[in-house]
């Protein structure tokens, strides 16, 4: 996994704030074969205010990155998508 801990931890306060279930790191960021300028790819599982949620991720946690958050309670993504996220997937965040 290559995300700077001050992203991580943006994300998982406002997680929790959120009352998000799971938050799961995908894509090149989790695998590790990102480059610097890579976006990250997050899903996010059990967040009735998802909108807000991913308004506030862009706007607040301090990163020139772009993210690119999926709402999975909400869409019907492709099988290869969700296979990806279930064979690179990382939790950044889980509520317990």
């Amino acid at each position: 996994m290559d995300l700077p801990e001050k992203v991580i931890a943006g994300i998982k306060e406002l997680a929790e704030a959120y009352d998000v279930q799971r938050g799961v790191l995908f894509g090149s960021r989790a695998r590790g074969d990102n480059h610097p300028k890579s976006d990250v790819d997050l899903a996010v599982y059990g967040c009735a205010d998802f909108t807000n949620f991913s308004l506030d991720v862009d706007e607040k946690v301090w990163t020139l990155l772009m993210f690119d958050i999926l709402d999975m309670d909400r869409y019907d993504y492709s099988q290869e998508l969700l296979q990806e996220i279930v064979r690179d997937g990382v939790t950044i965040y889980e509520k317990v």
